[in-house]
């Protein structure tokens, strides 16, 4: 969905369509709004929230279809930024539409084929969003169906169970999507998921971790033979750290997610952003000593 405010959309194919720039900005004004009871914030978020309500389709698809030619594109990844947005939203109002837009969006999924679900390069990636998502669903419906879909999540989204290596090296990947195997641990139950997470955390960290603060050097992406301070993180990458700790905290009980998360955010993030949070640096590198003031 996407009402005409801010320009913060842009016509492509034909149609009002938007990707994950709205998404995640929607996402993260929503959770400053419910959390710090913001009348304005929570106003302007619930106008993205309603017009979600509005625009999902009977068979549950809620955003503009991309066409190529004749076919129809299903982008899968932003949908999932949708999903966090209302998940937050709900556990703040228990508005039950968030609970009926939710399984009839999942039901949608559950019936694209095989081959056209999770097939580009982000969605994929990033697919364990999807699953975390299916996982709340669960625990407060309780229908089996969610498990079965769940697996087929896990099963279309790409491979973060290798010993030596990673499906792609970009940086925000890297820190939102390791967190995936020891998602699906909670069905499974097999700790070959489980300990592939703490695998990609430290495989990362062995070759690009000169880097202090809890992350790794990459700046786009991580490069071999780019492997000390001068290399830098993205913003995304730190927020998306500190995301993935915070579930793998709630999933593993283990402290050192939370001191990652401190490490992160006290060390790395806040080095990231002007004291009044209105401006950023796309990466920041532990050895820039100089950080212009200025907008460009």
């Amino acid at each position: 969905a996407c009402p005409e405010t801010k320009g913060k959309a842009s016509v492509r194919g034909g149609g009002w369509y938007w990707w994950e720039e709205v998404t995640y900005w929607v996402r993260w004004d929503a959770v400053m709004g419910f959390i710090f009871e913001n009348p304005e914030t929570k106003k302007e978020t619930m106008i993205w929230i309603e017009a979600n309500q509005k625009r999902q389709k009977e068979r549950g698809w809620f955003r503009t279809e991309i066409r190529n030619g004749e076919k129809k594109l299903l982008d899968f990844w932003p949908n999932m930024l949708v999903l966090f947005t209302l998940q937050n939203y709900y556990e703040y109002s228990k508005d039950q539409r968030v609970l009926s837009f939710m399984e009839k969006y999942f039901l949608f999924e559950m019936n694209v084929p095989r081959n056209e679900f999770l097939t580009s390069y982000w969605e994929k990636s990033r697919g364990g969003d999807n699953l975390y998502s299916v996982y709340w669903l669960y625990n407060i419906t309780g229908k089996p169906w969610l498990l079965e879909l769940a697996g087929k999540i896990h099963n279309n989204t790409a491979n973060w169970m290798q010993q030596s290596s990673l499906p792609n090296w970009h940086n925000v990947n890297i820190a939102q999507c390791f967190r995936e195997p020891a998602t699906y641990f909670m069905q499974s139950a097999d700790s070959a998921h489980l300990l592939a997470t703490y695998n990609d955390y430290n495989l990362i960290r062995r070759t690009f971790g000169q880097v202090p603060g809890g992350m790794f050097g990459s700046d786009e992406n991580a490069r071999m033979g780019y492997i000390d301070p001068r290399q830098g993180t993205e913003t995304c990458g730190f927020a998306e750290q500190m995301t993935s700790d915070g579930i793998l905290i709630s999933i593993t009980a283990d402290p050192r997610w939370a001191d990652n998360c401190e490490d992160v955010l006290l060390k790395s993030f806040i080095a990231a952003i002007t004291p009044d949070m209105k401006e950023l640096r796309y990466s920041t590198c532990p050895n820039g000593l100089v950080a212009e003031g200025v907008s460009h």
